[in-house]
C-alpha cells in the first residue's frame, strides 16, 4: 500500500494546547463574528513551547448552549471536519511571513448557533471559509502605521 500525504489532514500537532496560549487567545484575541460561529485568533505566548511556526485550532461548544454531550460532541465534529476540508484557504497565508519570529497563530472557533436549529456540515464549511478568508485579508493587508496586519 503506498501512503499519500494527506493534503486535508488535521494533525494533533495542529489542535491548540496549553493553558497560557488558550488563555491568551481568550482574552486578547481578535474576534470575528459568523452566523453560528465565533472566531478567535491570537498569536502564541513567546516561547510557550510552540517549537515550529503553524496554525494552531481549537473548537468549542459551549454546555449552557447545548446541553447534551452527545449534540456537542457531534458539533464538534462537523466545525472540525468543515475546518479539515477548508483550511486550504490558509496555505497562502504564511503567518511567519507576516509577524516575525515565527510564531504560531492560534485559531478558536466557538459555536453560538441556536439550540433548536441542527447544524450542517454545509453551512460550517461555507461559514468558516468566509472567516478564514477574512483572516487572511486582514493579516495581509498593511495598516496604516507599516505594520502588516492588526
Amino acid at each position: 500500500m503506498v501512503t499519500e500525504k494527506r493534503v486535508n489532514a488535521l494533525p494533533r500537532h495542529e489542535i491548540a494546547r496549553g493553558k497560557n496560549n488558550i488563555s491568551r487567545l481568550f482574552a486578547r484575541g481578535s474576534r470575528l463574528k459568523g452566523g453560528s460561529l465565533l472566531m478567535i485568533s491570537s498569536p502564541a505566548v513567546p516561547g510557550s513551547g510552540s517549537s515550529s511556526p503553524s496554525i494552531r485550532v481549537l473548537f468549542t461548544v459551549g454546555k449552557k448552549l447545548v446541553p447534551k454531550a452527545v449534540h456537542r460532541n457531534r458539533i464538534r465534529r462537523l466545525m472540525r471536519e468543515a475546518y479539515r476540508l477548508e483550511k486550504q484557504v490558509l496555505t497562502a497565508f504564511s503567518y511567519t511571513d507576516a509577524h516575525d519570529g515565527g510564531e504560531a497563530l492560534f485559531i478558536a472557533f466557538l459555536y453560538r448557533g441556536r439550540r433548536d436549529v441542527e447544524p450542517s456540515l454545509a453551512g460550517f464549511r461555507s461559514e468558516i471559509r468566509q472567516m478564514l478568508r477574512t483572516l487572511v485579508s486582514k493579516k495581509l493587508t498593511p495598516s496604516p502605521d507599516g505594520n502588516q496586519g492588526e
